[in-house]
């Protein structure tokens, strides 16, 4: 079965990656307009904004169902990343957009994205993790054996969480069922004597 692979190039600054009068252009304008929070999109000087698609919370949550196993590009080892990827993923250490980039699959379907992320630099936290966690999000590419759209993608993700969600509920009810059912026990153990008449005068 052939793989299927996909970047996800934002088409607005897509051409910005090599067209330096373009990138030139783009830079005056967000100077002139004073535009400070436009910056932010750029990780070096002379390079160009992030291309890639910003993960919002929709996104991010439906490939951590989809890929709840996360780790760094270089120690990925569960199947061969696409030499396509394997380009776009030179791109981006050599325009230095990303601060870790990291490969996040199922165990099961495998199907893998690559993922990039932009440290908040105005945090001090030594510990990767937390780095990783309050960091900006951009999906870099995937690739897997049948190609599906984001929104195909997502309704997946949504019945994988609501089948899961469904099963910790019914547990929880059976759970609290239990305890509902030992609560007399459960109230003679702790207080060592009788359950006291229901008739009680307060």
């Amino acid at each position: 079965m052939q793989t299927t692979v996909e970047t996800f190039y934002v088409s607005e600054t897509i051409n910005l990656i090599h067209d330096n009068e373009a990138l030139a252009t783009w830079n005056k304008k967000v100077e002139e307009l004073g535009l400070e929070g436009q910056l932010q999109v750029l990780t070096k000087k002379d390079a160009s904004p992030i291309p890639f698609l910003w993960m919002n919370s929709g996104i991010i949550a439906t490939f951590e169902t989809l890929c709840p196993t996360r780790v760094p590009i270089e120690k990925y080892d569960k199947t061969p990343i696409p030499v396509e990827l394997l380009e776009t993923v030179s791109l981006c250490k050599k325009e230095g957009y990303f601060d870790a980039i990291e490969v996040w699959y199922n165990e099961q379907e495998k199907d893998p994205v690559i993922v990039g992320y932009v440290f908040d630099k105005g945090r001090t936290d030594e510990e990767r993790w937390m780095k990783l966690w309050y960091s900006k999000k951009y999906l870099i590419g995937r690739w897997a054996d049948v190609k599906a759209s984001l929104d195909t993608l997502t309704k997946k993700a949504m019945q994988i969480f609501r089948a899961s969600e469904e099963v910790n509920i019914k547990q929880q009810i059976k759970d609290a069922q239990r305890r509902l059912e030992d609560l007399d026990t459960a109230v003679m153990s702790k207080f060592g004597s009788e359950m006291p008449s229901t008739d009680l005068p307060f």
